[in-house]
C-alpha cells in the first residue's frame, strides 16, 4: 500500500501543482487507496503513521521553491 502510493506521487512530483491541488489530490485521490486495502486487512497505526507522514510531505514538502511553512 505504501509502495503504491509512493508511486503514484513520485508521476506527480515533477509536475506543477498548486497548494489548492495537492489537498485535491490528497483528500480525493491518495486516501482511496488505503480505503481498499483497509476493506481487506486491519491496519498497523506504523503504517498509518507513515501514510501521514507521506501526505504531509507531498503538501508542504520539497519544491523547487523549498519547504513551505505550516
Amino acid at each position: 500500500m505504501i509502495s503504491k502510493i509512493r508511486k503514484r506521487l513520485s508521476i506527480w512530483k515533477g509536475r506543477h501543482i498548486s497548494f489548492v491541488g495537492r489537498v485535491t489530490l490528497i483528500k480525493f485521490v491518495l486516501s482511496t487507496i488505503p480505503l481498499y486495502y483497509l476493506s481487506i486487512f486491519k491496519m498497523p497505526l506504523v503504517v498509518g503513521k507513515i501514510i501521514r507522514r507521506i501526505y504531509r510531505e507531498f503538501l508542504w514538502g520539497d519544491g523547487c521553491e523549498g519547504k513551505k511553512i505550516a
